[in-house]
């Protein structure tokens, strides 16, 4: 007659740990702000595949932070300004970070758009 005493036990621990994960990944979740996390600056070289990717996941992160900014803002009218505001934003610290010229690293931005 143990089993089931074994097996609540069991399923509470999971629930527990289970409860203990969501809390876990709800307070570590990115806030709504114009922000990229930092990094070091380093010059990239776009000739090499390596920083060409580097650049291209630099690039996809400012376009999920500028997005999940914009839809911050309850007024629909006001999202699409901030989208462009916080993507420009975003793209100078990219270029700055990397040590690159801004207009090239807009160009990639719209040519992947």
């Amino acid at each position: 007659m143990k089993q089931p005493t074994v097996f609540f036990e069991m399923s509470s621990v999971a629930v527990v740990l289970l409860t203990a994960m969501l809390i876990a990944m709800w307070a570590g979740r990115p806030d709504a702000s114009c922000t990229l996390s930092s990094e070091p600056p380093r010059h990239l070289v776009l000739s090499r595949a390596t920083d060409r990717e580097h650049l291209a996941t630099d690039l996809s992160s400012a376009d999920r932070t500028a997005r999940r900014y914009m839809r911050s803002a309850e007024d629909e009218s006001e999202q699409r300004t901030r989208f462009t505001e916080c993507e420009a934003t975003l793209v100078q610290q990219i270029a700055t970070t990397h040590g690159l010229p801004l207009d090239v690293v807009r160009g990639l931005v719209i040519d992947d758009q």
